[in-house]
């Protein structure tokens, strides 16, 4: 009875702490155009803005209202299937920062959510095809000119993902599956829906992105080079923008994307799953001396095999990896380092471990 009593005060306390702010599944909307303009000028349904590139002939009907079976009514991206050489959209839901301002005092992690269908397969094309699901802090509506807070991309073609989060200053790469950089790239199959959660952690300077599909939790530094003393208040989100982007002008292939389940909540604090599951390959290992002159010795009582080592400062710069042959010891030189503060990303059958090292 008491185990019982415990479980029901925490679901009480997750439940009073959790705050929705803004929550679309689109189901409340018309089928048909999303806008009616497609200059980006007046709100369509929903209050979603629409930009449609004059070389994609303004066509309001590449961006619509479908229904999905078992999920309802969902927003759908199309491109025509003779794309010109260089073709693009975007949408925007614009002044999230009145909701963010609605949020219960304290209520400083911003949690974001959001269900992507990856669509079919291009058969052709460059780097420039893609799309991407931007948070960001400024309202302007133009294609590429936005100050992203978070920066997913999906590319049509090889499947890769990634995201790029707000140091402060500039954007900083993460893996959704905590691979290395030397890693092949991650990528997600094609006509899949994914799920992608982010915690935006004001109080601590972190961000959180938490990725069902590969069973992940990625962390960064979120804003830790800003030396701002209100983060929330100088970086809110403030606008949301999908945008598509194609320069392909070979591909027969018509391109569809989908989306469904927006959700914003603003919590007291990141969940304790969600540090756990960033954390827990990080308290398996040990660091010794720290802080340390010449070596370190990274080990673990769990048998765990290090693969690679990638030394970053704290800006999040990359000062040398260094590759081991699966080894449970290892000895780390840093006698090359300057003195300071470094994160040691150790590379794992089980996924990366971020451990903190200090030079003297």
């Amino acid at each position: 009875m008491k185990n019982i009593l415990l479980i029901t005060i925490a679901l009480f306390t997750v439940s009073v702490n959790a705050q929705v702010l803004y929550n679309d599944n689109f189901d409340n909307y018309t089928l048909g155009n999303l806008g009616t303009d497609p200059t980006g000028v007046t709100p369509g349904q929903g209050g979603w803005l629409t930009k449609i590139g004059t070389k994609s002939n303004n066509k309001n009907n590449l961006v619509t209202i479908t229904n999905e079976s078992n999920k309802g009514k969902v927003l759908t991206f199309y491109s025509s299937d003779t794309p010109s050489p260089y073709e693009g959209f975007i949408i925007k839901k614009n002044n999230l920062n009145t909701f963010i301002d609605q949020r219960t005092l304290g209520n400083n992690v911003i949690k974001f959510e959001i269900e992507y269908f990856t669509g079919d397969q291009m058969t052709s094309g460059t780097s420039s095809n893609h799309q991407r699901i931007i948070l960001n802090f400024g309202n302007n509506l133009s294609v590429g000119d936005y100050n992203p807070l978070i920066d997913y991309g999906f590319h049509s073609v090889s499947g890769q993902i990634g995201v790029y989060y707000h140091n402060g200053i500039t954007k900083t790469f993460v893996r959704l599956d905590n691979g290395t950089l030397s890693a092949p790239p991650a990528t997600l199959p094609f006509n899949t829906w994914v799920t992608f959660i982010v915690y935006l952690d004001y109080n601590n300077k972190k961000v959180y992105f938490e990725t069902p599909y590969f069973n992940t939790v990625a962390v960064g530094d979120f804003l830790s080079k800003s030396t701002s003393t209100n983060l929330i208040d100088d970086f809110k989100p403030s606008a949301l923008t999908i945008d598509f982007v194609s320069s392909d002008q070979n591909s027969s292939t018509p391109l569809t994307n989908k989306y469904d389940n927006i959700k914003i909540t603003a919590l007291k604090s990141v969940p304790p799953y969600v540090l756990s599951a960033a954390n827990f390959l990080a308290d398996k290992f040990n660091l010794y001396p720290n802080p340390a002159t010449t070596m370190v010795n990274i080990t673990n009582n769990e048998n765990m095999l290090v693969k690679e080592v990638a030394v970053y400062d704290i800006t999040g710069k990359l000062i040398s990896t260094q590759n081991f042959n699966e080894q449970a010891e290892i000895q780390l030189n840093v006698e090359n380092l300057a003195s300071g503060t470094y994160m040691l990303h150790l590379q794992t059958n089980e996924g990366v471990a971020v451990k903190r090292l200090v030079k003297k």
